[in-house]
């Protein structure tokens, strides 16, 4: 078995359509998103044998907190990966680990589904986290959603509905309006914010392959909340989001994931993925707002890999500190 750290985009995908579990994290239209954006980094490995295939795992070093790289600041992620022969994963994570640990504090795998078996992770020297999510069944229609829902959940959509608001499919010409209506929420919730350029980037290409839908709701013409949804096969993931004050009190948020749902119920969709909603038994304000849709709640977990344990609780300990500044 080799392990090879390119591959020829046809044949990712040819790997991604035939492989259980494939998503839009694991592919090649997000390498070149990553590719093109300040402060990431992507990177590939993949097992083949006699020339095909057998799994692989993209992952992105991350680093918001400066202009340029910096090991002491940046992070490794992997979503929804490894995929494919599992006895091919100790390999992938032995290859992962050799240019990450140079690269980065940490290694953060966030499964989009639970593991069937963690043992290559933890051999690998990873730990395990519980992390929650939910998942809504988009084939269930939309009279079961609306039932499944809080009381209040549907009285803010229908409140919404009251008010006027209308779903727009963002224009180029939007997307620095959109971003300040993201960076705004994040810096209310004192969690730091990608680039801008990710969802310029994230506009161009995936929206060109039919990834990315990019909507907001508006009022009077202008956008009071904006969500990023990222599509693959039958597949919704909630990507980013962001709303004004006077969003928030129109209940714009929930009206557009309801617009959102509403949208791939229509299109064919199976599954809406919240993208995550913290560590349980840990206040996380998302966390309710998702939880009020009434999805599933499933706990995929994580896991993560310390490189530079010093360094690690520094940054954590800093960012603590900002947040509470902030």
């Amino acid at each position: 078995m080799e392990i090879v750290a390119e591959l020829k985009e046809s044949a990712w995908m040819e790997f991604l359509a035939r492989t259980p579990g494939s998503n839009i994290f694991q592919s090649p239209h997000m390498a070149r998103v990553y590719e093109a954006t300040k402060g990431y980094r992507p990177h590939l490995v993949a097992a083949e044998f006699r020339g095909e295939i057998r799994a692989l795992m993209a992952s992105v070093l991350v680093d918001y907190a400066s202009g340029r790289w910096t090991r002491l600041t940046g992070r490794a992620i992997v979503t929804g990966g490894p995929l494919g022969d599992a006895h091919a994963f100790p390999h992938l994570l032995a290859a992962h680990d050799g240019t990450a640990q140079r690269e980065a504090l940490l290694s953060q795998i966030r499964n989009l589904e639970a593991p069937r078996d963690p043992t290559p992770f933890l051999s690998a020297g990873y730990r395990w986290e519980d992390h929650v999510n939910f998942t809504i069944d988009l084939s269930k229609g939309e009279s079961a959603i609306l039932e499944r829902m809080s009381k209040a959940r549907r009285k803010g959509i229908q409140r919404a509905d009251r008010a006027g608001l209308e779903i727009r499919d963002l224009r180029r010409d939007d997307l620095d309006e959109a971003y300040a209506l993201v960076r705004d929420t994040y810096t209310r919730a004192s969690i730091p914010l990608a680039d801008a350029s990710l969802f310029r980037n994230a506009y161009e290409i995936l929206g060109r392959e039919g990834c990315l839908w990019a909507i907001a709701a508006v009022v009077q013409g202008t956008a009071r909340a904006v969500r990023f949804v990222l599509r693959w096969e039958g597949v919704l993931y909630d990507w980013y989001a962001g709303s004004s004050d006077e969003g928030r009190n129109l209940h714009a948020d929930e009206w557009l994931v309801w617009q959102v749902l509403t949208r791939g119920i229509a299109r064919g969709c199976s599954t809406f993925d919240f993208g995550g909603a913290g560590r349980p038994g840990e206040p996380y304000g998302p966390r309710e707002f998702k939880r009020r849709f009434g999805g599933r709640e499933v706990n995929p977990g994580r896991f993560e890999k310390v490189y530079r344990p010093f360094a690690t609780r520094a940054t954590r300990v800093a960012l603590e500190v900002w947040r509470k500044l902030a």
